[in-house]
């Protein structure tokens, strides 16, 4: 009788804290916390003031969304003129690290739109590769004082596809 009053006293004093610890455990396994692969990001960054939305890499051709914010000096549209990438893993270029668009010219952009970049010099190793390249979106933009050159520094990340 002794031994299942003592059992029964510590399961009233500590079920509580043991049944908070393991729904906090179930939390935290559900969310991924004890994945490895979890913390494992594949997230484009920087290149400021404009955003990337996605990258879409294929062996033939690499194809960057950005959506525009709000561009230095209050002027109201930039003109795009280059994206150079330097050192990339698991990319292939046929020819300079300077990206060459399909159109052969790079867009006039505006606060608040998106475009795209569609490199044809630059292509994935193969399909589920992971990929990535630092490098410099090139712009220019005009106000009262005149045009200016800024360039966006980030890095692009992803995996290819096919």
């Amino acid at each position: 009788m002794a031994k299942g009053q003592s059992a029964l006293e510590y399961m009233m004093t500590y079920g509580w804290a043991i049944l908070i610890i393991v729904i906090v455990a179930v939390i935290l396994y559900s969310m991924g916390i004890f994945n490895p692969r979890a913390s494992v990001t594949a997230t484009s960054s920087g290149f400021a003031p404009f955003t990337v939305s996605s990258t879409v890499c294929t062996p033939s051709y690499l194809a960057v969304a950005f959506s525009v914010g709000p561009l230095p000096g209050g002027a109201t549209s930039a003109k795009v003129t280059g994206l150079t990438l330097s050192s990339p893993t698991g990319l292939n270029f046929s020819g300079a690290k300077s990206v060459t668009t399909a159109t052969g010219t790079f867009p006039t952009v505006t606060t608040g739109t998106s475009f795209v970049i569609n490199a044809t010099n630059v292509g994935c190793t193969g399909s589920g590769i992971a990929f990535s390249a630092p490098g410099n979106l090139s712009f220019s933009v005009k106000n009262s004082a005149g045009t200016a050159t800024y360039y966006a520094t980030g890095t692009l990340v992803g995996t290819g596809s096919s």
